[in-house]
């Protein structure tokens, strides 16, 4: 095969994808006024809530009929609901946060609706709007400059996991559709650095292996197969490196899928999850509750 031709033959397996996002407070509580005679902490004029707009990106190489390697950068911007102290007439907000993950992922299809996949991950928090605590770089007035803050929230690892749609068929294809994955995070064995929240909330674990699962249900609501609804329940544990132990994210997912055409979605997708009173930074009686809205539009092409 002539050079020209097998240069073409590759370009065309290639897939790049631009997603412009809008991304919003869904929480009754997410800036909610202080107590009243009371001023809650974090409460200032600079914590708004989120609104705002980021770019996701990624692209994707077909291997072969069933086999794909991709890559993907998306955002995510929420507020953490209020939170209740056990100081009386005393709460917390947080204002906007906002967080990016960066995945690289080889999936294989295995047929009858089952897949295979392997990714590393990199999850990092890029702002917390008005205050500097536990982003990935903090402006320094002395240096003028930003540099690698200590207190930083991340999570970095791999997964091997695989995803299976089953149930009836419909005009939106498989009514179900259920996945799992191994999830490895690694940490040194001994907490490094300044920014571990240990709280007495027991002993530092070093690297962990977690389970996180989801369920999905699509609704075929409508006589379009280009219209999907969905709902979906999620386990999502994550292992920060300031955390003590693993937080174990759940709750429910929902939203819709419109393909407008072969290179254009539009989704909205509202997120409304609750993590476990395992870290020190949501002190008891409360629990840590995330909500968001996220609205995006989807433009895929082939090179």
């Amino acid at each position: 095969m002539p050079a020209t031709a097998r240069a073409d033959d590759f370009l065309q397996r290639i897939t790049i994808n631009f997603s412009p996002v809008y991304l919003f407070s869904t929480g009754g509580d997410d800036n909610a006024p202080p107590f009243p005679g009371q001023k809650g902490l974090g409460y200032t004029n600079d914590n708004a809530t989120v609104g705002g707009e980021r770019f996701d990106y990624g692209g994707a190489l077909k291997i072969d009929a069933k086999t794909s390697l991709s890559f993907s950068h998306s955002n995510i911007g929420y507020q953490l609901g209020r939170i209740l102290t056990a100081a009386p007439n005393t709460a917390l907000v947080t204002g906007s946060i906002y967080d990016y993950t960066d995945t690289i992922a080889l999936s294989r299809s295995l047929g009858g609706g089952l897949g295979v996949h392997v990714t590393y991950f990199d999850h990092q928090r890029s702002v917390v709007t008005g205050l500097c605590l536990n982003q990935k770089y903090c402006y320094n007035p002395a240096t003028q400059s930003e540099q690698g803050n200590p207190y930083s929230i991340d999570e970095h690892g791999y997964t091997a996991g695989g995803t299976y749609d089953f149930g009836p068929n419909t005009k939106i294809g498989k009514l179900l559709s259920a996945a799992i994955d191994l999830k490895y995070v690694p940490r040194p064995s001994t907490p490094a650095g300044p920014g571990v929240a240990l709280g007495g909330l027991g002993s530092y674990v070093g690297s962990q292996v977690l389970f996180p699962y989801s369920l999905t249900l699509k609704l075929p609501v409508t006589d379009s197969s280009t219209f999907i609804p969905f709902i979906n329940y999620t386990n999502l544990p994550v292992l920060y490196r300031d955390s003590a132990v693993p937080e174990a994210y759940r709750g429910i997912v929902f939203g819709f899928a419109k393909v407008i055409n072969k290179n254009l979605t539009l989704s909205y997708t509202n997120i409304n999850l609750m993590s476990c009173r395992c870290i020190a930074r949501v002190p008891p009686p409360d629990n840590l509750r995330l909500a968001a809205g996220i609205l995006k539009l989807d433009i895929h092409t082939g090179l």
